[in-house]
């Protein structure tokens, strides 16, 4: 028969565990999109980034697109922002994003995380209205092997 941890110990490894859980959660995410890729820019000079490719069923592809606004952008989601950075999926079988990107965030100049929002459905992802950047993350995501 063992002996079972004290309330004190059990807490502390609670404790413990939350507060290392986000911290394990953002190095995993940065290092999962640390090999990132310049695949294009915009007409406006926006630099497009994608990282971590992941291929899926029926020519879904999900990756990390990340853009750099040559000047800061006042986008639908607010700002002036001079980065955006989401997890986005692809159907590569139609040519289109699926308008369902997630984690999707922007930063300053300093790089602190301005806002931070899951967005279940982003119609105007890549669009225009964001930037005319979808097209190029596409093609250069639908391309990869």
């Amino acid at each position: 028969m063992g002996i079972s941890p004290s309330p004190m110990k059990k807490g502390l490894l609670i404790l413990f565990a939350v507060v290392l859980a986000p911290v394990l959660l953002v190095g995993l995410v940065a290092l999962a999109a640390g090999d990132w890729r310049t695949v294009g820019a915009t007409p406006a000079g926006d630099q497009v980034l994608v990282s971590s490719i992941t291929p899926q069923k029926n020519g879904l592809r999900t990756a990390w697109v990340r853009v750099e606004y040559k000047e800061p952008t006042k986008l639908p989601q607010g700002g002036p922002f001079v980065e955006l950075r989401a997890r986005v999926r692809f159907n590569c079988s139609s040519g289109s994003e699926v308008p369902n990107s997630e984690w999707f965030y922007s930063r300053d100049r300093g790089g602190t995380l301005v806002v931070s929002k899951k967005a279940h459905r982003d119609d105007q992802f890549g669009q225009t209205v964001e930037g005319d950047f979808g097209g190029i993350a596409r093609e250069f995501v639908c391309k990869q092997k």
